[in-house]
Parts: C-alpha cells; sequence; structure tokens
C-alpha cells in the first residue's frame, strides 16, 4: 500500500515557499520554478522529483518529455499520453511557452504548479 505524499504547499509554508522560489529566481535569470505533482485521480505513476527549473523557452511538449523521464514507471513511457494541467484544470496547447504560462498562472509563492495525469493510448495490455 502507497503512502500519500504531501503536496509541495502542504509541505512548506507560503513564507518558505516564497523565499525558495525568490533565491530560484534571483540565481536562475532564465529558468522558472515549477511544481509537478500527479492529478489526485490519475493512475498515472508518481513522479520521483516534484521541483523543477525549467529554461523560459521551453514548450509544453518538451516539458512533457521531460517529466517521462522522471516517472516512476518505466513501461509508463509507452503505454499512456501525458497531460499537464495547470492550476489543476487549464489545459495548455503543446507549443505554448513555459514563460507565457509562467507569466499567466504562477502561484502568490512565485511557483508554477502542473499537475500530470495520463491516458492510455493503446487499449489494454496484451
Amino acid at each position: 500500500m502507497a503512502l500519500l505524499s504531501k503536496s509541495f504547499k502542504q509541505e512548506y509554508s507560503l513564507e518558505k515557499r516564497k523565499l525558495i522560489s525568490s533565491k530560484i529566481r534571483n540565481r536562475y535569470k532564465d529558468r522558472l520554478p515549477i511544481i509537478v505533482e500527479r492529478a489526485a485521480n490519475s493512475d498515472v505513476p508518481d513522479i520521483n522529483k516534484k521541483k523543477f527549473l525549467a529554461p523560459s523557452n521551453m514548450v509544453i511538449t518538451n516539458f512533457i518529455m521531460e517529466i517521462r523521464k522522471h516517472l516512476d514507471d518505466s513501461d509508463h513511457n509507452e503505454q499512456k499520453a501525458i497531460f499537464l494541467f495547470v492550476n489543476k484544470n487549464n489545459l495548455p496547447p503543446s507549443s505554448q511557452l513555459l514563460s507565457s504560462i509562467y507569466d499567466a498562472h504562477k502561484d502568490e509563492d512565485g511557483f508554477l504548479y502542473i499537475c500530470y495525469s495520463g491516458e492510455n493510448t493503446f487499449g489494454s495490455d496484451i
């Protein structure tokens, strides 16, 4: 039985999250602090990393590929499509730059929160 992990917001206070994101933005001016967490009702494997530092000129499609590298289940890459949601319910276009998503949807703590989910693309296992 897998233990439910705390979300980043549950794990750190608002003040601590603001401090962390501020340090990141000051040190890496061309990078965006992003928190990636699995959607609550998703059957996609959990990700082994929550905090990402992404180039501001990266598009969503490339960020999805980066997330796939960190999924706990290696077979997942071939069987399911990954979908990213910003602020839990906004599905950004695949060609949109992370910088424009960050500018429009960053949290008050300075992080962009993205959740991921998946869907079978090739039917059930053989």
